[in-house]
C-alpha cells in the first residue's frame, strides 16, 4: 500500500505501536484496517511472549481507588518487571483503570485459576445434572462443560469480565495491551474491595 509521513503518524497515534511497526505495517498491508489487524495481531503475539517468558514481576505498587461517595474502596497490587515500567504513565493507568473496574462490578478472583477446586467441582456437578447435557455427545461433553465452567465464571474473575469502558475488551486484553506496549510482562497479584456497611 502507498502512504505519506503522516499516515505513518496517524496509525502510531490510533495503535500505540512503534514508528518502524507502523511503517511495516503500511508496506506489507493491502489497506488501512489490514494494517491496523496487523498491528493488533504483532501486540498480542508479543504480549503473549512476555508472558511466556516468565521474567520476575517483583516491581509496582500497591495503588488504591476510593469511589466520590467514599462507600466503595479498592487495594491492589499490580506487579512489574522494572522500576522504571512501574513510574510509567501507561502502567499508573492500568491501576486506575482496574481498581474502577473492581470496585464497580465486584469480581472474586483475579484469574480463572484462582477458583478454588471445590467451587469448580460444585459448579460442573450442577452441569451434569442439567437434562439438557444428556444430548451432548460423549465425545464432546469435556469441551462443553469446560465452556459453561468459564461462562459460569466469567463475571467472578477479573480477567475475564468485559472492560467497563470498551466491552468489546476483557480486562484480561487490556492488560495484554499494556505489557505489548511496555514490552514488560505486567502481573495483577492480588486485590481487596471494601463496601461501607458490609462483613
Amino acid at each position: 500500500m502507498n502512504y505519506t509521513a503522516p499516515d505513518v503518524k496517524k496509525l502510531r497515534e490510533e495503535t500505540g505501536a512503534t514508528f518502524a511497526d507502523c511503517k511495516n505495517a503500511l508496506t506489507e498491508s493491502k489497506s488501512w484496517d489490514e494494517a491496523v489487524k496487523y498491528l493488533e495481531a504483532r501486540s498480542s503475539h508479543k504480549a503473549e511472549k512476555m508472558v511466556a517468558a516468565g521474567r520476575e514481576t517483583k516491581e509496582g505498587g500497591v495503588f488504591s481507588y476510593v469511589h466520590h461517595n467514599h462507600s466503595i474502596g479498592v487495594l491492589l497490587e499490580l506487579n512489574c518487571s522494572t522500576d522504571f515500567v512501574a513510574r510509567s504513565e501507561s502502567f499508573r493507568q492500568l491501576a486506575s483503570e482496574l481498581g474502577l473496574q473492581i470496585a464497580g462490578v465486584a469480581p472474586k478472583y483475579v484469574n480463572y485459576e484462582d477458583v478454588p477446586a471445590e467451587v469448580v467441582e460444585a459448579k460442573k456437578k450442577e452441569i451434569l445434572e442439567d437434562p439438557s447435557m444428556a444430548r451432548v455427545p460423549e465425545a464432546k461433553r469435556e469441551e462443553v462443560i469446560a465452556g459453561k465452567l468459564k461462562k459460569a465464571f466469567s463475571e467472578q474473575v477479573l480477567t475475564m469480565q468485559p472492560w467497563v469502558k470498551d466491552e468489546a475488551l476483557t480486562i484480561g486484553d487490556l492488560i495484554r495491551k499494556v505489557i505489548a506496549d511496555t514490552g514488560e510482562n505486567i502481573v495483577l497479584r492480588r486485590f481487596s474491595r471494601f463496601k461501607l456497611g458490609e462483613e
